[in-house]
């Protein structure tokens, strides 16, 4: 089954760090191992969690 990420956080995440959407979901999945990847991971870890908050 397909992993649904948040298209708002991953444009948010495209055009902060100039990345490509691929590169996005795959350090989501794990099978990008860097520096920036793993920034990328926590930030978006971060927004999601804001993005809850903000929702409840």
């Amino acid at each position: 089954m397909a992993k649904h990420y948040n298209t708002t956080v991953i444009k948010h995440l495209i055009e902060k760090h100039g990345l490509t959407r691929r590169f996005i979901t795959s350090c989501l999945k794990g099978s990008r191992n860097s520096l920036t990847a793993e920034t990328i991971r926590k930030e978006y870890k971060a927004l999601c969690d804001k993005v809850e908050t903000a929702l409840i």
